[in-house]
């Protein structure tokens, strides 16, 4: 008993080393396209924003260097493009294979650099001339120091006056009544 049990750990344990193989080759993780713009890694169907984490998590745990996208002929530009910019952004290489040849990817779509915004009617402004050297200034002749001024004189502080007294006192609030 205790050896059946034994083989079929270790019988679990290969199947297992074989399908961590399977996704990854030479430290690349292998995809291929799928239909309607998704991904299929490790037997998984992937959306872009899927694809995306899983490739963090990879980067992350497995330590893979890059992605490889199998059956490239296959795959839309906008695929392509999803699967460079994935691995420009998780600071990987990309790589794709067309008909058995790997070859590094090159994004189809890449991003047009940012553009200054186009100047409003301004006139452009010619270069100055260069000025003619200034004569040195003269150094400024020290000012006489300032005498202090004589101390204030002591104020003295009003007494208050005294509060008024009201004339007549409040009258009460009248009651009310009911009727």
């Amino acid at each position: 008993m205790r050896t059946i049990i034994l083989a079929a750990a270790a019988a679990a344990l290969t199947i297992g080393g074989f399908a961590q193989a399977r996704d990854i080759q030479d430290g690349k993780l292998l995809v291929k396209p799928a239909k309607e713009g998704k991904y299929v890694v490790d037997n998984a169907t992937l959306g872009k924003a899927e694809f995306f984490g899983f490739v963090g998590d990879y980067v992350e745990s497995k330590k893979i260097t890059g992605i490889l996208l199998r059956d490239g002929d296959h795959a839309t530009d906008d695929q392509k493009h999803i699967v460079a910019i994935t691995a420009q952004t998780q600071k990987i290489a990309a790589f794709i294979e067309i008909g058995g040849k790997e070859i590094a990817l090159v994004d189809p779509k890449p991003s047009a650099p940012a553009t200054p915004p186009p100047a409003d009617d301004v006139t452009p402004v010619a270069p100055a001339t260069p000025a003619t050297a200034a004569a040195p200034a003269t150094p400024a002749t020290p000012a006489e120091p300032v005498t202090p001024a004589a101390p204030a004189a002591p104020v003295t502080l009003a007494t208050p006056a005294t509060p008024a007294t009201p004339a007549t006192p409040a009258a009460p609030a009248a009651a009310p009544t009911s009727h």
